[in-house]
C-alpha cells in the first residue's frame, strides 16, 4: 500500500492511501481511531492474526469509522486500486463536550444539502453538496476543527468575517481548517465532500 500525508496537527493525521489489487499488506495495528474516506469503489478483505476474516464492500464516496487496534492485513480482492482517505483522530473524546450554538449547525439549517452520515464522541461526519450558483447559509465549524475530503473539485467564493476569498480544491484533496465561521457560493459545477468535524 502506498501512503503520502496530507495534513498533520495534534488533532489528526489525514493519510492519503492507495491499495493496488491483489497485493497483501503487512501484518499491523493502527494506533488511532480513524475515518475512512474511500475516493473508489472496493472490495477488501481485512484477516486478522487469529485467521478470522471480514470481507468489505465500499462505494465510491462512502465515508466509515473503523477504531483502533487489532493485528491485521488487508487485500484489494478488486480488478484496479483503490484510493482511500485515512483521517487518524489524535485525541480522545474529550471530557466534556462543547456547546454548539444550533442558529449556525450546517446540518440543522440546510439538512438538504448536508445529511448527517455518522457521529461518535470523537467526530461528527456528513456529507455536504451545493449545486452551480449555489449558497450557503453563515454556519460554523466548532473548535477544535474539520477535515473536509473533496469527492468532486470545489470552486468557491467563501465569506468569513466579511471577507471574501476565492477558494479552490481539486478531488481528493483533504483540508483542514480550524474553527470557523463562513459561507460559500459555489462557482464552478457541483461540488460534494466529506466534512469530518472532530470534537
Amino acid at each position: 500500500m502506498l501512503h503520502a500525508d496530507e495534513v498533520e496537527n495534534d488533532f489528526v493525521r489525514v493519510i492519503h492511501a492507495t491499495q493496488q489489487p491483489h497485493v497483501k499488506g503487512a501484518m499491523h495495528a493502527h494506533e488511532f481511531n480513524r475515518v475512512l474516506v474511500y475516493l473508489d469503489a472496493a472490495d477488501i478483505v481485512v484477516t486478522y492474526a487469529d485467521g478470522r476474516q471480514d470481507p468489505q464492500h465500499w462505494k465510491a464516496g462512502q465515508a466509515g469509522w473503523t477504531p483502533a487496534g487489532g493485528m491485521h492485513t488487508s487485500e484489494n480482492v478488486g480488478a484496479r486500486p483503490v484510493r482511500v482517505v485515512e483521517v487518524e483522530i489524535k485525541k480522545g473524546a474529550p471530557a466534556r463536550m462543547g456547546v454548539r450554538n444550533a442558529a449556525l449547525d450546517p446540518v440543522a439549517l440546510d439538512p438538504r444539502h448536508n445529511v448527517l452520515l455518522f457521529e461518535n464522541a470523537q467526530v461528527r461526519v456528513f456529507r455536504s453538496w451545493r449545486e452551480p450558483g449555489g449558497s450557503e447559509k453563515m454556519h460554523e465549524h466548532p473548535a477544535p476543527g474539520r477535515v473536509a475530503v473533496m469527492l468532486t473539485d470545489l470552486d468557491a467564493q467563501t465569506k468569513t468575517d466579511g471577507a471574501v476569498t476565492a477558494t479552490h480544491a481539486s478531488a481528493g484533496e483533504a483540508v483542514w481548517s480550524g474553527a470557523v465561521t463562513h459561507a460559500a457560493t459555489n462557482t464552478g459545477r457541483r461540488f460534494e465532500m466529506i466534512v469530518i468535524e472532530v470534537k
